[in-house]
C-alpha cells in the first residue's frame, strides 16, 4: 500500500479545543481547568504526590488537590497527550527518572534545559544522533540541580543499545523529556521536567538498580512538590 500524496502533512498542528475537551473528560475523568498539574509515569510516586486528594474516575488515575491535578501518565510518546489537552496556561512539571550518561551519583535530581529524540534507526545506519533540541519553557519553581541534556529514547531496550551514541550528546536518558517539551512548546504551557537518575544505563541495570538508593531522593522530592501543590497543609 502506497501513501496518497496530501493526506499527510509536515506542520505539526494544535487540537482544537473540542478535542481538548473530550480529552480531558476522558483522561482525566473530569473537564479540570485549573492552573497546575503533575505529571509521572511511576506509580509509587503518583501515591505519594496525590495524598489527600480527590480521584476522578478516569483512563489515567488522577487526584485533584486543591487548584492543581496530579496524573499518573503513561511512559513515553502518549505522556503528551495530556499537554495538548490541557487548557492556555498551565504550568505543567513533569516527575520521573532517568538513566545517568555521567557517572552522575545515583539518587541525584536534575531540571534538565533541554532534550532531543534518539532515533536507534540512524545510529544501525552509522549516523549521529539527530539533535532536533526541545528546549524547557519557562517555569516559575525554583531550580534543581542543572541537568543539561536529555536524549529521550522509545525504550528502554534503546536507552541501554545506543548508550555509547547517547554519551557523547547527553547528560541522561529517559522516555518522555523531549516529547513533553516539544507538546508544551506548540501549547503555549510552562513545562518543567525533574529527572530522579535511577542508574548508569549500562547493561540493563535499570532493572537490577536498588530503589532504596533513591527512595530518599524521591520521598524529599515528592514532599517538596506536595507541599507547593497544598501550601505545607
Amino acid at each position: 500500500m502506497t501513501a496518497q500524496g496530501g493526506l499527510v502533512s509536515s506542520q505539526v498542528q494544535v487540537p482544537d479545543e473540542q478535542w481538548r475537551r473530550r480529552a480531558r473528560m476522558t483522561l482525566l475523568g473530569c473537564d479540570w481547568l485549573g492552573p497546575e498539574v503533575v505529571l509521572t509515569p511511576i506509580r509509587s510516586i503518583h501515591t505519594a504526590l496525590a495524598r489527600g486528594g480527590t480521584e476522578c474516575d478516569g483512563w489515567w488515575r488522577t487526584s485533584l488537590l486543591g487548584d492543581a491535578a496530579v496524573v499518573h501518565v503513561p511512559q513515553g510518546t502518549a505522556a503528551k497527550d495530556i499537554v495538548f489537552a490541557l487548557p492556555q496556561a498551565t504550568r505543567v512539571t513533569f516527575v520521573g527518572l532517568a538513566g545517568g550518561l555521567r557517572n552522575q551519583t545515583i539518587g541525584t535530581t536534575v531540571d534538565p534545559e533541554s532534550a532531543f529524540i534518539a532515533h536507534p534507526s540512524a545510529a544501525a545506519e552509522g549516523q549521529s544522533a539527530d539533535l532536533s533540541f526541545h528546549s524547557r519553557r519557562s517555569h516559575p519553581a525554583k531550580p534543581l540541580q542543572p541537568g543539561g541534556v536529555v536524549a529521550t529514547v522509545g525504550c528502554l531496550a534503546d536507552s541501554t543499545l545506543l548508550h555509547r551514541q547517547l554519551a557523547s550528546a547527553a547528560d541522561c536518558v529517559d522516555m518522555e523529556s523531549a516529547h513533553l517539551f516539544s507538546a508544551a512548546a506548540l501549547t503555549g504551557h510552562q513545562m518543567r521536567c525533574l529527572l530522579v537518575i535511577s542508574d548508569h544505563n549500562r547493561d540493563g541495570d535499570v532493572f537490577t538498580s536498588n530503589p532504596e538508593h533513591i527512595a530518599g531522593a524521591i520521598d524529599d522530592l515528592c514532599q517538596s512538590i506536595h507541599e507547593d501543590l497544598t501550601g505545607g497543609q
